[in-house]
């Protein structure tokens, strides 16, 4: 059996449903093996721009994801490679900045947009900044604080608020930021700045898309980014059943209980027959 045919006979809805999400055409299924591939890999070893733009790609059509790739490169052509080159490079000389206008927009969310428009969240923001980074081999890593993404720079040690301009900060810095976010009286911990790697970060941007879409009540969006984390080699057994919840939302009652079903099968005793009421609830509506 071929590495494409196992990760189809581990995809829940592929193997229950015998279908695939809407289109059902090649370049879905490609795009969706090559994101499981990638976050079943070394997590060492995943490019972040590569994982964002793959994930970009299942909800812009026709996406290709070495285009972006090389654009990336050319944006990064010419940069030095102190933390001060870099900076200037992606925030003076490309200006890209916060969207403090659109901050929702789900295109925020999606490199290829981020790219093109020059603006974005946080999240996608510091995915730029240490991808010009790491082009010019400046080693920056994610911190997912919570609220607020931020960027290390490993040789420095500063952090560095990409919606800002590059901001510069020290712990006290981040600390301040975070409880202007949250509230004085907020709980703080230094481990909140502690670095996110490409799956972390992967997975909190689908969050926020699946949290854009909630809001937007655009379903096809939900199930994309829920279905999206529940292929997560890591994904947990209430982060897969929320994939469930999507299609319920969605009105494909059919799909949501093979989900379910399926979570069942991997789910503790004691909450197995919970998901498998759920699903027979739904089965129920079919007829």
């Amino acid at each position: 059996m071929d590495l494409f045919s196992h990760l189809r006979n581990v995809d829940p809805v592929r193997d229950l449903s015998g279908k695939y999400f809407d289109t059902g055409t090649l370049p879905y299924v490609e795009s969706a093996d090559r994101f499981a591939i990638l976050m079943a890999g070394d997590e060492r070893l995943i490019a972040i721009d590569e994982a964002a733009f793959v994930l970009a790609s299942h909800f812009h059509e026709g996406l290709v994801v070495e285009e972006q790739l090389a654009t990336l490169d050319h944006l990064a052509a010419g940069c030095g490679p102190s933390l001060s080159d870099v900076v200037t490079r992606v925030f003076g000389d490309l200006g890209f900045r916060g969207n403090t206008c659109g901050y929702y927009d789900q295109d925020n969310s999606c490199l290829d947009a981020v790219l093109e428009r020059r603006l974005g969240i946080p999240i996608t923001l510091s995915i730029v900044l240490m991808s010009v980074g790491r082009r010019v081999g400046r080693e920056m890593n994610g911190i997912g604080m919570p609220g607020h993404f931020l960027t290390l720079d490993v040789e420095t040690g500063t952090y560095l608020d990409a919606f800002d301009a590059g901001q510069k900060l020290d712990e006290y810095g981040c600390q301040q930021l975070f409880l202007q976010l949250h509230g004085s009286d907020a709980p703080w911990h230094r481990s909140m700045l502690a670095p996110i790697g490409p799956r972390g970060i992967i997975r909190r941007m689908l969050n926020n898309l699946a949290q854009i879409a909630i809001a937007e009540n655009d379903h096809r969006s939900r199930v994309i980014a829920t279905r999206l984390r529940s292929m997560l080699p890591d994904a947990s057994i209430w982060e897969r059943a929320e994939l469930a919840r999507a299609y319920e939302a969605s009105g494909d009652f059919e799909r949501a209980s093979c989900v379910l079903e399926a979570v069942a099968a991997d789910a503790p005793p004691e909450e197995a027959n919970g998901f498998r009421f759920a699903a027979a609830r739904l089965r129920a509506l079919l007829n």
